[in-house]
């Protein structure tokens, strides 16, 4: 575990495009930018612009 910011398992996943950082090790952008909820928004906001 690494990392103080975040909450539950945040301290234990390190996204593969990450830079060996985990959540919790991330500033809020970065792990918004990284994570399945920012990743899932992209793809929303891809389909209404169409």
């Amino acid at each position: 575990e690494r990392g103080a910011r975040g909450f539950g398992y945040d301290a234990v996943f390190a996204p593969r495009d990450g830079n060996g950082l985990t959540f919790a090790e991330m500033s809020l952008e970065e792990k918004h930018a990284l994570g399945h909820r920012g990743r899932a928004f992209r793809a929303l906001a891809e389909v209404l612009r169409r």
